[in-house]
This record gives structure tokens, sequence and C-alpha cells, in this order.
């Protein structure tokens, strides 16, 4: 990343959250780096890691940005809502060519002519999931390993992004009955001794 780009994260759910730190600590990334996120928990989270927050419930996110970056828009976006909504802001969001990771999934109702206004902004777009950067000679994902190391070292820290713990597979069932989308809630782990 280019020290005087712009960055955003849209979506600071436990991925976007990473991803932040990632950008800060781990690249060492000094420019701007902006997290839109409606919940006030996880916007004061991607605060503490170094980001400037916007609530694109509360303003509209394109001008947001627009204002932020002096009307240039930014370098490098990265989906990880999972919002269609966020598909239609993409090309208000990009400067010409940026690069553009989509991680969030679940863009369900989303007509795909979207996509036509964000081609005209050339992008390049990058979609992992799961595994993605190779596998160990032992067949354990590369990615896996390489952030266990970052957690290890620091420079990921996970322990402020987990609200909820639960110490049986019983006790999940408040999780699967809609806990998961109370407000407080950012990401929650089992914890079996």
């Amino acid at each position: 990343m280019v020290v005087d780009s712009d960055v955003i994260v849209v979506g600071a759910g436990p991925a976007g959250l990473l991803f932040a730190q990632y950008i800060r600590n781990v690249l060492g990334f000094e420019g701007q780096l902006i997290v839109a996120e409606p919940n006030v928990r996880k916007r004061a989270l991607a605060a503490s890691f170094g980001a400037t927050v916007v609530d694109p419930g509360a303003v509209d996110l394109v001008a947001a940005v627009q204002d932020l970056t002096g009307g240039r828009r930014v370098e490098y976006l990265i989906e990880a809502a999972g919002s269609g909504r966020v598909f239609g802001q993409i090309p208000g969001l990009i400067r010409k060519q940026a690069t553009v990771v989509l991680y969030g999934h679940g863009h369900s109702g989303v007509d795909l002519g979207v996509m036509n206004n964000i081609q005209f902004m050339e992008p390049t777009l990058v979609s992992p999931v799961g595994a993605s950067g190779g596998f160990e000679p032992d067949g354990r994902p590369s990615t896996y390993r390489r952030a266990l190391e970052l957690i290890e070292e620091g420079l990921i820290r996970v322990g402020p992004i987990i609200t909820h713990r639960y110490s049986s597979l019983e006790s999940l069932s408040g999780v699967f009955a809609g806990e998961h989308q109370a407000p407080d809630y950012v990401k929650g782990v089992v914890t079996l001794r």
C-alpha cells in the first residue's frame, strides 16, 4: 500500500476488525484508514485499532468518504460487510483502477447490474475465501499458520473482538436463537476445557 493512499474497510465485524489491525500493525500503513460500520461498539473497536470511523446509517457513506479524502476517494476498498447495498456504493467510494477486496458474503437480492458501474472504474477485484494463500508441506493452510503467528507476536489482538464465551456446546442455543444479533455481540467462542 502506498503511504499517501486512502483505504476503507466496509464492515467492522470480526473480519473487518482483523483487516483493520492487519493494515495498521502488520503492513505498517500510516495513511488514512476508514472503517464504515453502523454498530457503535464495533466502530469503537475500529477506532481503537487506528481507524477513522463512519456510521453509514447516520451519514451518506459516499459523501463522507469523498469529504475525508478531499474528493479523491480511496485506492483500496475491503468489502467485509456482506451487504448488497455496498455494491451500489462502491463506484462512489473508489478511485479509478482501485483495488477492491470482496471478502463479505451473503449479498442476496442484489441485481448484478450494479457491477456495470463498478467495472467502469476499472478496479482490480480480489475475492479471497477461507484458506486462500496456499498450503504448508503438512497440508495445513498457510494463511492460518501465519494468522496464529501474528496473534502470538501481538500484532493482531483478538481479545477485544471476543465479546461472548460459551463453556459448552449446549450453551450455544442462545446464539442460534438470535443472540449473535445483539448490539454488543462481536464474536463468540466456545471454550471447552
